[in-house]
């Protein structure tokens, strides 16, 4: 599906870059970070638009189910319509990167009168949950809870896709990238939408209480991939040209403990490409997570590695994970991430060796033959 649905793989290469919250503060901002990124030879900018459990641009889907229509530190701003008037004329795809995916409240910030989130205000019934009943999912490094969307309630998937299926109608993008399709942690889904689904599959039996029997977390993972398929048709009915793409974690730590099966999304063509968190904070342990990752996909040219320079903190190996990327053939890397980057001097020395000339993107809407 990707990269010209004829299946040839035109020439190019995807050299992207995820620019969180952080670099977001005013339309400046972020003008400033785009045309940084397009003169070292980037071509894709993924830009963070579902933030701590509200939308970076005016929804009326989120408004629909919460009065609200954006961010409050974001009202009288569109960050997708900002990221495409600044890189489109510079040849930069934008990419609206949904980090936030299932998580719909943050404690930390505006979290409503539930204290979970907006929508939760309205819709306590979607929260996710442990067996205990739990809904405050902790963030690792802080003293604040995330609230997620209960993975198989019907109602909440239809909103999340329906927000999706608003920019891809609305804004003039090549792609959408969901993340975190996946559970918090293996204890999740314990939700009374989710148990009453499971015993109507399961002649009337409760969901196990060892939230690691392997076929409950099969089944869950079967929930999420049925998901992120559905979510793909829905927004290829507004535009077949359009990619779906996702950051999940490596493979098969993801599924282990997350119920999340990336390659599973890729086989049936849920995702159009895929850009797993080869976070490794050196060339010899990245490497050897690539290539465990690679044995489990069967058409590699779908596959466009994430690096943390983060990380490493360093430019040269940066560089060193670029050149293994090419030496397997990889169609690009995505880059964790904006502030990193330029924290790390990374922008100029990857000019001056890997990205020292341009290069267009493996995949544009103007570059896809139409189906048969």
């Amino acid at each position: 599906m990707l990269f010209g649905l004829a299946g040839v793989l035109p020439a190019g290469e995807l050299r992207g870059v995820w620019v969180a919250r952080d670099s977001l503060g005013s339309r400046e901002a972020l003008q400033r970070t785009i045309e940084r990124l397009a003169d070292a030879n980037f071509n894709a900018v993924f830009v963070n638009v579902w933030s701590r459990g509200y939308p970076l641009w005016p929804s009326k889907v989120f408004e629909r189910e919460t009065g609200i229509s954006i961010d409050p530190e974001f009202r009288g701003r569109d960050v997708i319509a900002e990221c495409l008037e600044f890189a489109t004329p510079l040849g930069l795809a934008c990419v609206p990167w949904v980090e936030y995916g299932f998580v719909a409240g943050y404690s930390g910030y505006h979290p409503g009168e539930s204290k979970k989130g907006p929508v939760f205000d309205r819709h306590p019934e979607w929260l996710a949950q442990t067996r205990s009943g739990q809904d405050a999912f902790p963030v690792s490094g802080t003293r604040e809870f995330f609230f997620w969307l209960s993975h198989t309630n019907p109602e909440a998937q239809a909103w999340l896709i329906d927000m999706m299926v608003e920019i891809a109608t609305n804004y003039k993008v090549d792609s959408i990238e969901f993340d975190r399709a996946r559970y918090p942690q293996l204890d999740c889904g314990y939700d009374a939408v989710t148990r009453a689904l499971y015993a109507k599959e399961h002649d009337g039996a409760e969901p196990p209480t060892n939230p690691a029997d392997r076929a409950w977390l099969r089944w869950r993972a079967r929930k999420l991939n049925d998901f992120v398929k559905e979510l793909s048709r829905k927004v290829k009915a507004v535009d077949w040209r359009m990619t779906i793409t996702n950051a999940p974690i490596t493979y098969p730590y993801g599924f282990e403990m997350f119920a999340q099966e990336y390659p599973v999304w890729m086989k049936e063509g849920a995702v159009d490409y895929a850009s797993p968190q080869i976070y490794r904070a050196d060339l010899a342990t990245y490497v050897r997570e690539l290539d465990n990752n690679l044995r489990f996909v069967e058409d590699k040219s779908r596959l466009v590695p994430g690096i943390d320079v983060t990380n490493s903190k360093s430019a040269e190996i940066l560089i060193d994970m670029i050149k293994a990327t090419r030496e397997r053939g990889l169609p690009g890397v995505v880059i964790w991430y904006y502030s990193g980057v330029v924290g790390t001097g990374s922008l100029e020395k990857l000019k001056e060796t890997v990205f020292a000339d341009k290069a267009a993107l493996p995949w544009r809407s103007s570059q896809i033959n139409a189906p048969n």
